[in-house]
């Protein structure tokens, strides 16, 4: 038969002195351990409660873009959309639901919609919006595009090359960093710099090889070669 434990068994049995240690702490320090739990709680109960609000906000920043999208386009087919409206919804958009996904699709959407209606001053100052609100954004290197495109159309080519040229340096491995690499290039051409000019386009053609990009680069630098 089987004997009973006994108490000088129990005591050297190392997880029955652990078991004994632990509620000997927890009875000693009954009021600490308890608020630590409350807190605790208060805590999960916080990242919870913002998680939710985060959601919301998402969810009611995500209808408002569809609806400026429509505004855009058209109720019906065939009817035009409102690119006033549309600006007007985005920019509310962009400033109410600040840190959403939607807010910051909205600020590019509306960035392109100024450029597209001419309005380059707009565009440069939503375009820099984007860049300085979400320096880790999605649209980062699209937004340093619109900026230097924008900034170009103002015959602003020394404020586009310095654009760009921040742009590249963060964000050089980008799969649209051989676009912003081309315009560099063509706005050193404009400010009479071809050695800067043949030297980006060189760099396009090692990084880019065997793409569009390239092949123009090389047509660009045999042209320059030529004057």
């Amino acid at each position: 038969m089987t004997s009973a434990i006994s108490k000088q068994e129990m005591r050297r049995n190392p997880l029955v002195e652990w078991l004994v240690v632990t509620v000997r702490f927890v009875q000693a320090r009954r009021t600490a351990v308890l608020a630590a739990l409350v807190a605790l709680g208060l805590l999960a109960a916080a990242g919870y409660g913002y998680w939710w609000y985060q959601e919301r906000r998402e969810g009611e920043a995500s209808r408002a873009l569809a609806g400026a999208h429509v505004a855009l386009r058209g109720d019906q087919p065939g009817t035009p959309g409102s690119r006033e409206d549309a600006m007007k919804r985005f920019r509310e958009i962009a400033q109410q639901y600040a840190g959403t996904p939607s807010a910051e699709e909205s600020q590019i959407a509306l960035g392109n919609l100024q450029f597209e209606a001419g309005k380059m001053d707009d565009a440069v100052g939503s375009f820099e919006e984007y860049l300085t609100a979400h320096p880790r954004g999605r649209f980062r290197v699209m937004a340093g595009l619109g900026k230097a495109y924008a900034q170009e159309a103002k015959a602003d080519l020394q404020g586009a090359a310095k654009t760009l040229s921040e742009l590249l340096d963060r964000d050089k491995d980008d799969p649209l960093a051989g676009e912003a690499y081309m315009a560099l290039a063509r706005m050193y051409e404009g400010l009479k710099k071809p050695d800067e000019a043949m030297r980006v386009y060189g760099q396009v053609v090692e990084r880019f090889s065997q793409t569009q990009w390239a092949q123009h680069a090389l047509q660009r630098m045999s042209a320059l070669k030529t004057k």
